[in-house]
């Protein structure tokens, strides 16, 4: 990994964990695009990072399965402790200290992995160069989970459910 790589992936880990304390408006129309780009730029670094190494089967496995399986687990367990506020034009979301907690414990167990990735004499950059795959995947589980508990919440009359919010995004009016 290269340290731009590096920086990508640091700088990509703080706007996630910045905007996830800030309260902002939970999108009633599923917006994949954050997880898009972590991904595209994620799969960049990785296939770059394969092709200067050789990983074996074992540790390629292990780090697709930590990228897809312990990622979309982690996704949606954060999905589940986000703090729902109810607003005027639908639902806000804001991370709470127990989902800043899953994140840290959701990157770590990710890294743990290198224990296993030395026993199978792999390179340890591996699980820094799939960190963008993760983090796209972990994202997108949780927003997953945040959007449906917000529908569900509007549903039940938590917010102002009066409005046509569920045709339009939850920050606007109902269309004229």
């Amino acid at each position: 990994m290269s340290p731009f790589d590096l920086a990508i992936d640091a700088a990509a880990l703080a706007w996630i964990l910045y905007r996830q304390r800030r309260v902002r408006r939970v999108r009633l129309r599923l917006s994949a695009r954050p997880p898009i780009v972590l991904l595209l730029v994620g799969l960049v670094q990785f296939v770059h990072f394969t092709d200067t190494h050789s990983l074996g089967g074992s540790v390629t496995g292990v780090t697709i399965a930590s990228c897809i399986v312990a990622a979309s687990l982690f996704g949606a367990a954060r999905g589940t402790t986000m703090r729902l506020i109810s607003i005027s034009k639908g639902v806000a979301q804001q991370a709470g200290w127990v989902t800043m907690a899953l994140w840290a414990a959701s990157v770590g167990a990710h890294f743990a992995l290198s224990a296993f990735v030395d026993a199978r004499h792999g390179p340890l950059d591996v699980l820094a160069a799939s960190l963008l795959l993760y983090l796209a995947v972990s994202l997108g589980a949780q927003n997953v989970v945040v959007q449906r508990r917000a529908i569900a919440l509007l549903r039940r009359g938590g917010a102002d459910s009066g409005r046509q919010v569920f045709d339009v995004r939850s920050w606007e009016g109902p269309a004229s």
